[in-house]
């Protein structure tokens, strides 16, 4: 081949290339975004109830604009911010595929479903059948009233099917942090009394005061044990182990008008929890040993104060 057809060749493909790489493309219009397979007005429900094989019938009530109780499967403040993200989640499920009308409700597990009922205040209730779990493994077969068969993403069936205890407001005792005047410790037979003076607590206990306030605030339930509070001899409540009791004035809700709050502890759960209740509820549940640690902590001799040398 001669030379100059070797160059002629060779600028025929730059500019070929050249072309490719910055002549302007059209930007490739964006997927259409998912549409949610009902729309859930979070504000015109006033009742959840889910329902599962095999467990026990669960359900919360509005009490208020943004407060919701438990009536099952025990009477209980649920956690408002657990109920809206549930509520949440239902208005926002989407399709991965219509499989259609459900001629053998079987066949997908929708013979006998979980369900999640939403009672409204205007209209009829919305009815969520969660079936089994596709061939594939990573979706449900799901079903709202009578609607057609669908699948959706697996994750939505395990995020809003959830036990009790995630709906239950999990929080061990409410109180305003920043006005608490007294502390009381009880723990085998010794006392310790604290007072705040002039916005201070007595300097030796300043940093553990502080401490057991700020991990008391944010403290929640590990468990819950007995909403009754049926006390049995191996939590060791009657009388308990550790007793702190904070005093305060003023109040941030009606779970926390001025006065005082009390949680007793008692025996040991398991290696990381121990058995407690508080004065609020009858309710037995456990607690962090951890927090029983930070409470505790207050009854140690303050270190002597460091010499001069």
């Amino acid at each position: 081949m001669k030379p100059w057809i070797r160059l002629v060749i060779a600028v025929v493909v730059l500019a070929v290339v050249a072309g490719v790489l910055f002549w302007p493309h059209k930007p490739a219009a964006p997927a259409p975004s998912a549409v949610p397979l009902i729309k859930v007005d979070n504000a015109q429900v006033q009742q959840v109830t889910i329902t599962q094989p095999g467990q026990p019938t669960i359900q919360v009530e509005r009490s208020g604009n943004s407060t919701w109780k438990m009536t099952q499967p025990y009477a209980y403040a649920a956690d408002g911010a657990a109920v809206t993200s549930l509520l949440d989640t239902l208005g926002n499920i989407t399709s991965t595929q219509k499989i259609g009308p459900a001629d053998n409700l079987a066949t997908f597990g929708l013979d006998h479903p979980s369900t999640i009922e939403l009672t409204r205040s205007s209209g009829s209730p919305l009815d969520f059948q969660f079936g089994a779990t596709t061939p594939m493994g990573q979706s449900f077969y799901l079903r709202i009233g009578s609607g057609p068969v669908e699948m959706a993403d697996g994750t939505v069936r395990d995020s809003v099917l959830r036990n009790a205890f995630a709906l239950q407001d999990k929080t061990i005792l409410y109180f305003p942090e920043d006005q608490v005047t007294a502390i009381d410790v009880t723990q085998g037979g010794k006392t310790l009394h604290l007072d705040k003076v002039k916005d201070a607590w007595p300097a030796a206990q300043k940093d553990n005061v502080q401490a057991l306030l700020d991990a008391l605030s944010g403290a929640q339930m590990a468990a819950m044990i007995d909403p009754a509070g049926k006390v049995t001899p191996a939590m060791h409540l009657t009388p308990p182990a550790v007793t702190l009791k904070l005093t305060w004035t003023g109040g941030t809700s009606a779970a926390s008008p001025a006065g005082s709050g009390q949680i007793e502890v008692g025996g040991k759960q398991d290696d990381s929890n121990d058995y407690a209740r508080t004065s609020v509820s009858p309710a037995i549940f456990s607690i962090s040993t951890y927090l029983v640690d930070d409470m505790t902590k207050l009854l140690a001799p303050p270190p002597a104060p460091a010499t001069k040398s």
